[in-house]
């Protein structure tokens, strides 16, 4: 809800202004009033900022008419009064919020300084069925006051005492017949109406289910057998008709939901398709419906008017579009019709206030099959928008599911999620979700492992100085808790930045070129060459690194495929077909354009250069080979810049899947979390440049049949890691090739030699230790270096004197304040440099 202010010499009504009443909160509910109060609020608040056309009834008995310059739309409303609840709109407002009311049922109230809601309307004069919304779509029935007693008898075989229909399966159409004789008014309104169809074929289907698929499954429907726990998914979507198939990744979704749409074709129920999918997975599902059916199918390309023919084209079942061309053609005024729409990586619409988001909501089927591994990748909003492009009604009117799911401070930030397994409940008949562990099928074996490489030197200073730059920016947000939208943006760029330089120096001036992973990578890939039949799958975030690699692997004469967000679709297939049939080219490279969907279950290796902020995005790209046909164990290795921001990143985000698992895995029922957007980026900024953050072990196994295959597991209580980490194994993983000692990490001494003598030299416990030393002195000129750099830039005097300098509010007076470990070290420094001032 937006109450961006407009001009009041644009309105077309007479004091609207002054009826606006005092600010609200559009975040908070008051105290003193109700939530329900405090949303009729808000919208009347819209209402009276927006500028709406109200037009009048021509006639009694005809509706009002309210115009949204906004959208463009016009709504038509019942309008009986200020608060009445015969009032009626047809906006999806008034359908889902259950207040009885909305911005254009209260733009009428105060239309013309609020005469309309000043003056009396006489209820109906004849007999209508409606909707009630306010009370959770129920089909109810209002008795005109001009209709005779006579139809009192009638309206008790259909309805009980308070209105309501008894039974949402019965034929109407001989009491709409009688009731029409004795009210010749009478009216079952089209939303009653299709709510009781739309109720009627759910139960005819779920008896279609139970009586026809009950033993043989769907023999015959496919060219292939489906599994137990794939024709599951298919009666679920089926018997429902609106649902969200959530299945881990790699566990066929693509197959179920072609075989929903070959069975309700084989029923008589849908005559056409609609796949909306990512652009590099569009020619996957041709394959994919050419391989399991004999359906006639279609990818919509080319121009706008070639798409627009081609969606009218009734000659295919199946017509496959990408996101972003069914949007431009809904921008530009035609919306595809279908009477099944099926949607692949669902969670690309989370966000609805995206052009695209906003476009495709725009979209009306019957039947709809949101097919998504990760519906819900980081907030809980984002579960709530995705699933309203399935079905509206399920999880509530938004300001409520909030109320009852979220959990904030007494500033009103939110601090956490409670009652997930509750949200869960509500979704039970929308949404199905199976993971690997619980279908017992016989996966594999997979190894995921953390490799630790060092960093050159070059590589080093590039990251520490951007490093700093970040701790400054951090440091002025403690001080202000407020930093501006340029400082926001170079925190944000320093950040990509250091993730960057962890890969190469390349990829920020495309002139240097400093890095160890290109040779690491290498070395693993000439190990896997080495075996006949291995083949890899190589992600990159940043499309240069893979660039390197790919000049390394042409020098070396090593095939492979590239595939990034420049190919084109049709080209993409060529790609994926060429690396799983050409038993020469073993190496496949992507950026994440290729980690979600594609299917490249040859491959047996995945290698990750580089980690994404998000958990999911790293299951997307893990599920492209460890998926449903995968034959041999999997090997994850992701390659961690060590002492870098790379590393940090492990023990970081886990919130976002332990929220996924509340919801979809029967997780935790509340969690608990900062999640505004920055104070979430300085949080775990904070933890990078945090030195005394442990580093997480490096190899961790899934067997086949664990639940932990998709979430880290928790801290083993040996190894005293950060809380929020995810555990490893403390096995070892040595780099594939040998490193520069000047680029190799301090090592650490092992645990049996605190035994030794305290005053020994060698004991690493004694200060005097020549490691420790050195680890003095190196530390020491390092501080001194940050300093001297600091004092370099024209604003550094300044930002250090903030720092360090205190000044007490009471007296005024300033002070020095240098944290110290006591007052004896202090004690020792003075006495030191008094001695030195002797001296000379």
């Amino acid at each position: 809800l937006t109450m961006a202010p407009q001009n009041p010499k644009n309105s077309r009504r007479k004091g609207k202004s002054a009826s606006a009443g005092p600010k609200l909160n559009v975040n908070r509910c008051p105290e003193d009033m109700s939530l329900e109060d405090w949303q009729r609020a808000l919208r009347r608040h819209i209402a009276a900022k927006e500028t709406f056309g109200v037009q009048s009834p021509a006639s009694e008995g005809d509706p009002f008419i309210v115009h949204s310059p906004k959208s463009g739309r016009s709504y038509r409303v019942e309008y009986f009064g200020a608060v009445s609840p015969l009032n009626r709109c047809e906006c999806m407002d008034f359908k889902t919020s259950r207040l009885g009311t909305c911005k254009h049922i209260e733009a009428i109230s105060l239309d013309r300084g609020g005469r309309h809601a000043r003056r009396g309307y006489a209820a109906p004069a004849h007999t209508s069925v409606y909707v009630d919304y306010v009370d959770g779509r129920k089909v109810k029935i209002r008795r005109g006051t001009a209709a005779p007693d006579a139809i009192l008898p009638l309206i008790s075989t259909l309805f009980d005492d308070d209105g309501v229909i008894r039974d949402m399966e019965t034929d109407p159409s001989g009491f709409i017949r009688e009731a029409r004789r004795l009210d010749p008014g009478f009216e079952w309104e089209t939303d009653a109406m299709n709510l009781l169809i739309e109720t009627r074929d759910r139960c005819r289907r779920r008896r279609i289910i139970a009586e026809k698929y009950a033993g043989s499954y769907f023999d015959g429907l496919l060219r292939t057998t489906l599994h137990p726990y794939q024709a599951d998914g298919v009666r679920f979507a089926f018997a429902d008709g609106r649902t969200i198939n959530a299945d881990e990744m790699g566990l066929g979704k693509t197959v179920q939901a072609i075989a929903t749409a070959e069975l309700l074709r084989r029923e008589g129920m849908i005559e056409s398709v609609i796949i909306i999918c990512p652009t590099s997975l569009k020619y996957q599902w041709l394959a994919e419906i050419r391989r399991f059916t004999d359906s006639p199918a279609l990818v919509v390309e080319g121009n706008l008017m070639k798409r627009r023919e081609q969606f009218r084209d009734k000659e295919y079942f199946y017509k496959i579009c990408s996101f972003h061309s069914v949007t431009n053609n809904i921008k530009a005024g035609h919306i595809p019709q279908a009477d099944m729409i099926i949607y692949d990586e669902l969670q690309r619409l989370k966000n609805k206030d995206t052009q695209m988001g906003r476009q495709l909501r725009k979209l009306q089927s019957q039947y709809v099959l949101a097919l998504s591994g990760t519906p819900l990748e980081n907030k809980l909003d984002e579960l709530y928008s995705v699933t309203q492009l399935v079905d509206q009604y399920v999880l509530g009117p938004y300001y409520r599911f909030t109320a009852d799911t979220t959990l904030t401070d007494d500033s009103g930030k939110l601090i956490g999620y409670r009652n997930l397994h509750a949200v869960a409940e509500r979704l039970r008949d929308t949404l199905i979700r199976r993971r690997k562990a619980d279908v017992r099928l016989q996966m594999p074996a997979r190894t995921d492992t953390n490799l630790f490489v060092p960093m050159t030197k070059e590589q080093r200073a590039i990251h520490e100085e951007y490093k700093f730059n970040v701790a400054t920016i951090i440091q002025k947000w403690h001080r202000q808790r407020f930093l501006s939208e340029a400082d926001r943006k170079r925190l944000l760029l320093f950040l990509s930045m250091m993730r960057m330089v962890c890969d190469s120096t390349f990829i920020l001036d495309q002139k240097t070129r400093h890095d160890t992973k290109i040779d690491e990578v290498m070395a693993i890939v000439h190990n896997l060459l080495a075996d006949r039949d291995g083949k890899v799958v190589i992600f990159s975030q940043w499309e240069r690194m893979l660039r390197i690699l790919s000049l390394e692997m042409n020098r070396e004469e090593i095939d492979f495929c590239f595939l990034h967000g420049g190919v084109p679709s049709p080209k993409r297939k060529d790609l994926i077909d060429r690396f799983r049939d050409d038993p020469d080219c073993r190496v496949f490279l992507s950026t994440d354009a290729g980690a979600t969907g594609l299917n490249l279950q040859t491959a047996s290796l995945l290698i990750n250069i580089d980690l994404p902020w998000n958990p999911a995005v790293l299951e997307q790209r893990i599920a492209r080979i460890y998926r449903l046909g995968q034959e041999n164990p999997v090997q994850i290795i992701n390659m961690v810049a060590s002492d870098t921001i790379e590393e940090k990143m492990l023990a970081t985000l886990r919130f976002k899947s332990d929220l996924a698992a509340g919801i979809l895995d029967n997780g935790d029922d509340a969690i608990f979390v900062e999640n505004r957007k920055f104070d979430r980026i300085v949080e775990t900024v904070e933890a990078v440049l945090d030195p005394d953050t442990p580093a997480a072990p490096s190899v961790t196994e899934t067997p086949a049949d664990s639940s932990e295959s998709t979430a880290p597991a928790a801290p083993a209580e040996s190894a005293p890691t950060d809380p929020a980490a995810p555990a490893e194994s403390t096995a070892s993983f040595e780099p594939a090739t040998p490193v520069k000692s000047e680029s190799a990490p301090t090592g650490t001494p092992s645990a049996s030699s605190n035994n030794s003598n305290p005053s020994d030299p060698s004991n690493p416990s004694n200060p005097s230790n020549p490691s420790n030393v050195r680890d003095l002195v190196s530390g020491s000129l390092s501080a001194l270096g940050k300093i001297a750099e600091v004092l370099k830039t024209p604003e550094g005097p300044k930002a250090l004197a903030d720092a360090l300098v205190k000044e007490d509010p009471a007296t005024g007076q300033t002070t020095l304040d240098i944290p110290v470990p006591d007052k004896a070290t202090v004690v020792n420094i003075f006495s030191a440099f008094a001695s030195l001032l002797n001296r000379t």
